[in-house]
Order: structure tokens, then C-alpha cells, then sequence
């Protein structure tokens, strides 16, 4: 995979699950609900800290990962 493609990948994921906290945030009835509550508490705001750390430390994760598999 290349860099442009993660890069791309992460990007959106990053949006889409973006998306999903300003509508828990500004959406009252969704924070009232515990499954979509649930979902944006273990996996959206997980997603969005590991994607925005991936896009800022893109160069350096991938010279990590060529070091260890050499």
C-alpha cells in the first residue's frame, strides 16, 4: 500500500468519523441513546486520535515499519 493511499484512508476515516462526534455533540437524542453513546465513546474517539496521529506522524510510523521488517 502505498503512502498516498493510506494517506487517503485515513483521511476520510478521520472525516467520517469525525462526522460522528459533532452529531453526538450537537444532536441531543443521540447522546441520549447507549448504543450509539457506547460506539462513539470505544471506537469513534479511538479512531480519530490513532487516524490524526497516523496523518501527523505518517513519515515516521512508515520508517519504523521498514526497520523492523528488514
Amino acid at each position: 500500500m502505498s503512502n498516498k493511499q493510506i494517506r487517503t484512508i485515513s483521511r476520510y476515516l478521520h472525516i467520517i468519523v469525525g462526522i460522528m462526534l459533532i452529531l453526538f455533540i450537537y444532536i441531543p437524542e443521540l447522546a441520549n441513546n447507549t448504543l450509539y453513546s457506547n460506539i462513539v465513546q470505544f471506537v469513534a474517539i479511538p479512531v480519530v486520535g490513532f487516524s490524526g496521529i497516523l496523518m501527523w506522524q505518517q513519515a515516521r510510523i512508515m520508517k519504523l515499519f521498514r526497520k523492523r521488517s528488514a
